[in-house]
């Protein structure tokens, strides 16, 4: 092996490392919580098994002039979650609470790192004849980094 074939050998373990590391630490660290989902069209005809979930967030009052913008909730560590505040700056969660980072629009919040997931075939069934009644269950760490591990019933 060339010391050319080597670099790009090591470049390319290393890009690697650095796009798997943080999803499987975040995994691996952190604190399981569940979210409401909204009933959802569960099977996408164009890229088969993959759910767009949306999430049942009720924004407390007092959260003009974000519209658009990176907005941090607070969450009760309850099942399922209950938003407690949404604010621009990060804040650190108090006992029993959680925060998760997220975009503001109209009057909701998106969590876009957080709408996809795949399923099994048979979990896709299972969500076609049952659209209601499902949580997401999400690893967040204490700096409210995220990844989305799994959708369970109710």
């Amino acid at each position: 092996m060339s010391r050319r074939q080597a670099v790009a050998l090591v470049v390319g373990i290393v890009a690697m490392l650095l796009a798997l590391g943080p999803p499987q630490w975040i995994r691996a660290t952190g604190t399981e919580v569940t979210i409401a989902i909204e009933p959802v069209d569960p099977l996408s005809l164009f890229r088969g098994n993959y759910v767009d979930l949306r999430y049942s967030i009720e924004v407390p009052g007092g959260v003009d002039g974000l519209h658009g913008e990176s907005v941090y909730v607070v969450f009760a560590d309850e099942r399922p979650a209950r938003a407690l505040s949404v604010s621009d700056d990060r804040s650190s969660p108090g006992d029993g609470e959680f925060c998760l980072r997220g975009r503001y629009s109209g009057g909701g919040v998106a969590l876009p790192h957080l709408e996809q997931f795949y399923v099994t075939p048979e979990k896709g069934r299972e969500l076609e004849e049952n659209l209601r009644g499902y949580l997401a269950v999400v690893k967040v760490t204490d700096s409210c980094k995220s990844i989305l591990v799994d959708l369970e019933a109710r």
